[in-house]
């Protein structure tokens, strides 16, 4: 929980120096880390709805349809946040764009971490 707080400061301090409805790459960045301290504290629903804010962010900030590793791990996450909020249609969903995304961004063929330990051995859970 203390993360939680700490990354909520951190988000607000971010708003006080950007602004409130500024897109900025730190603001997409903390809400995706509140994202991740809420799957840690099980919290799915508030995973989900951080994540969702840090995607649409980074989006907003990179163009819609263009692919950034960020935007990759991004759905991943939240993939697992659905996954573990019990609806796996969703989380490979998600899982399979990012997929997509991430091989994209380093190439179809090309052997990278990210894409073998994270992305697919997560769509074959």
């Amino acid at each position: 929980r203390k993360a939680v707080n700490c990354h909520e400061q951190a988000l607000q301090m971010l708003h006080n120096i950007h602004g409130e409805n500024t897109a900025h790459q730190e603001i997409a960045g903390t809400l995706h880390n509140l994202g991740n301290a809420w799957i840690m504290l099980d919290d799915f629903r508030k995973s989900i709805s951080y994540h969702e804010q840090a995607l649409q962010m980074i989006r907003s900030i990179h163009g819609k349809n263009t692919t950034h590793p960020d935007i990759g791990e991004w759905l991943n996450n939240l993939g697992v946040a659905w996954y573990k909020l019990g609806d796996p249609r969703k989380a490979v969903s998600y899982y399979e764009e990012a997929v997509e995304v991430m091989q994209s961004t380093h190439g179809q063929n090309t052997a990278h971490p990210l894409i073998a330990t994270s992305l697919l051995i997560n769509l074959g859970t």
